[in-house]
């Protein structure tokens, strides 16, 4: 029997071998890769294509970089981690200094360096730290004042959502604040704009009754259809529960912030057409309530505002019951899913105006009605500025808390 002389202290050769093998493996997977920071940053291609909103002589820009082009300005696969950087450009055209606070376009976004970390083993330590560095040159600085004259831009870095980033950008200086939502596409993945583009038209060739007194705003909305209808119209299903008014754009921003976003559900049918939107609340980490959210622009306008029907519900057993089929059992406490939904909405900052009129212009629910409804449809109005819930107004229409204690007494 044979034996190296690893057995009295010392490596044969084929032990050193080995061992310069082994060496030689570590150093490789130790090694990392380099990196060479780009020359200057090109913005001019984000700069063209960005989405752009201004008042008060301050100009926000925001704009999604395709993953060609995230790969030259940074190096990596920032969607490997879930991140999504986005490009920012404020202009300060005003005489008031401000910052900008990240937080309020995701309170759950990554510090540059964080951010960088992640990556942190694919670089020898040289190459890392010029990695770093350049994340952290490539991002807006929040940290100081923008001020009067000034522009700035750079990358934000926040967790990846799709289709489309619901970007609200706040600024804060002495006594004042502003907020400024835009609707932002992310590369190939337009379907919020392609809604929003549709809504508009919908109405192009028929008439739209334009309503400035509130009174007459209840008998049109207690008027429109009670209920979603099969694609004959020959049946009464779910009852139109909500009504938001406002613009799109004002619109939309207050449900992402309660982390609605656009999702395909199965058709229900208004006005001869099944939703021109849905939506489902998301969540990144626990299950979110499973509301379902289906609307329809209806041919009505408040003071200039357009008017959304929606029909909200959610499956039974909520949460805990929800799953990704197409077909569930709907909870048949119907209000439950429509107050959820409007006490969501009060925490969107937005909401400045509630108010809830009679869903059916009978006063009763269709006679073989599977679900339970105090008969009332919420009324929402949206604007695009900031509302403390202090400030939240009532329409002096029907009392959802009357209809509650009339449950109570029966």
């Amino acid at each position: 029997m044979t034996h190296s002389r690893l057995a009295d202290g010392g490596p044969g050769k084929a032990g050193q071998v080995t061992a310069a093998i082994c060496l030689l493996l570590l150093a490789a997977s130790c090694a990392g890769s380099s990196f060479e920071a780009p020359a200057q940053v090109n913005e001019g291609p984000l700069r063209e294509r960005a989405v752009t909103n201004s008042k008060e002589n301050i100009r926000v820009s925001a704009a999604v970089p395709t993953p060609e082009e995230a790969q030259s300005i940074f190096g990596v696969d920032l969607g490997e981690h879930g991140i999504q950087p986005l490009w920012l450009e404020i202009s300060n055209h005003g005489e008031r200094r401000f910052v900008f606070l990240p937080a309020g376009i995701d309170p759950e976004y990554f510090a540059p360096l964080e951010a960088a970390y992640l990556y942190e083993d694919e670089f020898t330590d040289e190459s890392y730290q010029v990695f770093a560095e350049h994340f952290d040159a490539a991002s807006l600085d929040h940290r100081s004042l923008i001020l009067p004259g000034e522009t700035i831009s750079g990358f934000v870095y926040i967790n990846k959502v799709d289709p489309t980033l619901i970007v609200e950008i706040d600024l804060v200086g002495e006594n004042w604040s502003g907020r400024f939502d835009l609707l932002v596409p992310l590369p190939g993945t337009d379907h919020t704009l392609q809604a929003v583009a549709a809504l508009r038209g919908i109405y192009d060739e028929s008439p739209i009754v334009d309503i400035e007194d509130e009174e007459e705003l209840r008998k049109a909305l207690e008027a429109l259809p009670c209920c979603t209808s099969n694609m004959m119209g020959t049946s009464q299903d779910l009852p139109l529960n909500l009504v938001v008014i406002g613009e799109i754009a004002d619109i939309a921003p207050p449900f992402g912030r309660r982390q609605y976003r656009y999702r395909v559900v199965e058709p229900a049918y208004v006005f001869g057409r099944q939703q021109d939107f849905s939506a489902k609340k998301t969540s990144r980490w626990i299950a979110p309530q499973p509301h379902v959210i289906r609307a329809w622009l209806a041919p009505l306008r408040f003071r200039g505002q357009p008017i959304t029907i929606m029909q909200v519900s959610m499956p039974s057993g909520g949460r805990f019951t929800a799953t990704t089929e197409s077909k569930q059992p709907i909870e048949p406490d119907l209000d439950i899913a429509r107050n959820d939904v409007v006490q969501d909405l009060i925490y969107s900052q937005s909401l400045a105006k509630i108010g809830f009129v009679k869903a059916f212009a009978r006063g009763a629910t269709p006679d073989d009605a599977a679900y339970q409804t105090d008969g009332l449809r919420a009324v929402l109005l949206f604007t695009d500025e900031p509302v403390s819930l202090a400030e939240i107004d009532f329409f002096d229409w029907e009392r959802l808390v009357d209809y509650q204690r009339k449950a109570k007494t029966k």
